[in-house]
């Protein structure tokens, strides 16, 4: 069985909620977690954490998390530190964008093209890239909670304290079957994942590299323009335009 398919089994028999809302003291005193996504990201990430371990332990791998911040991924299973075909699984975060109508867009940011894709593929990463045999996403997406609290308060007056967030919904998938086109948010030098409206979307991988294949994925983002003036291509329909001209150079 592989790491996915045992990390869905797991999420899936134990049908977690990941309700949480605040950070509990030795005064016994919870403070709320507020709303910066940097915060709920780590939580996420936590919370999560127990899973990756048991998962590992039933299939008899080690786990590696990095020793620096902002080193890819944040777990690596492996059967030793010799395994050639590690598994990278990378926990992602979002919330639901709410449109007039009702319905909801979500979108992740999926990591840097600028890095570890490029070059001798050793940079911020825990292992050099060509030890990775698959790249996992374990996506979170939520709904933002408008009245959470703010103050904190007792133990005993802990159902006084609301989360920042609520209806979690969990996904397990390759990173290049939910991969977009296009870079995620502002200026920085991520891939964006594809907007999805519905967990289903990410479950089932229904981006445009999930039947282009793994190899064009990363050619794609190998290869994307750093530099947002750069005109080689941003988009797929001009991105397969350049491979031409690249091929007759």
């Amino acid at each position: 069985m592989s790491v996915l398919e045992a990390l869905r089994k797991r999420l899936q028999k134990s049908q977690p909620t990941f309700e949480i809302v605040g950070l509990l003291t030795r005064e016994d005193d919870i403070y709320p977690l507020g709303t910066d996504t940097k915060v709920l990201g780590t939580v996420f990430e936590l919370l999560i954490r127990p899973y990756i371990y048991d998962v590992a332990k039933e299939l008899g791998l080690m786990v590696k998390e990095p020793d620096r911040q902002n080193y890819y991924p944040d777990f690596t299973l492996m059967v030793d530190e010799s395994d050639p075909a590690k598994t990278a699984v990378d926990v992602k975060t979002t919330y639901r964008d709410f449109r007039s109508d009702g319905t909801w867009r979500a979108k992740f940011t999926l990591g840097g093209f600028a890095s570890f894709l490029r070059g001798t593929g050793d940079k911020n990463i825990v292992y050099p890239y060509s030890q990775y045999g698959q790249h996992l996403i374990v996506g979170f997406i939520y709904t933002r909670n408008d009245s959470s609290t703010s103050v904190a308060q007792s133990l005993a007056d802990r159902d006084k304290v609301t989360s920042p967030f609520k209806d979690v919904e969990v996904f397990v998938q390759e990173k290049y079957r939910i991969a977009g086109e296009k870079p995620g948010s502002g200026n920085t030098e991520n891939i964006g994942s594809i907007e999805g409206s519905s967990l289903d979307d990410f479950v089932l991988g229904k981006g445009p590299f999930a039947e282009l294949g793994e190899e064009t994925f990363l050619d794609y983002w190998r290869n994307y323009p750093r530099y947002r003036t750069s005109k080689a291509y941003n988009d797929l329909a001009s991105y397969f335009k350049w491979k031409k001209t690249q091929a007759k150079e």
